[in-house]
């Protein structure tokens, strides 16, 4: 049985990583910043990196493909968004870049860190499905 308190902590970091990535990208997008788009792919994250964080709470293999996949899902169209926006005439994430490049930097990794966690985990942690299909005591009742 699962534990609901590890759900909480895993949920509290996924929603800390999105706040923070709200906060960065609130700040990118004010003043003379001129990255008006970061709110909107920070609002992705908000909802991607708890899917993330909980993914790797969940020891149910649906659970966890479900989580990670709709994080994975979010987050690959909002960098297909986000590259987009780079062949834009005038692209604003170099002018913010620029002007707040810590910020930006600060930004990004917090990006590409939910987003591996999420691939992470539907790559890497794969429980093994072939083993009762290998044995060499198919067949023979088990004796």
């Amino acid at each position: 049985m699962e534990h609901p308190l590890r759900y909480l902590l895993y949920a509290a970091i996924g929603l800390a990583a999105g706040a923070a990535s709200m906060a960065l990208g609130a700040f990118l997008a004010s003043g003379n910043n001129g990255w008006v788009n970061a709110v909107m792919y920070s609002a992705v994250g908000v909802v991607g990196a708890p899917l993330a964080a909980i993914a790797w709470a969940t020891r149910r293999y649906r659970r966890r493909m479900i989580c990670a996949g709709v994080a994975l899902l979010g987050g690959l169209l909002a960098t297909m968004g986000i590259l987009l926006e780079l062949t834009a005439e005038f692209p604003h994430l170099v002018h913010a870049t620029s002007q707040e490049p810590f910020a930006v930097a600060g930004w990004f990794v917090i990006w590409i860190v939910w987003i591996a966690a999420a691939l992470a985990r539907l790559i890497l942690f794969e429980p093994p499905r072939t083993r009762h299909r290998l044995s060499s005591r198919r067949g023979d009742g088990g004796a």
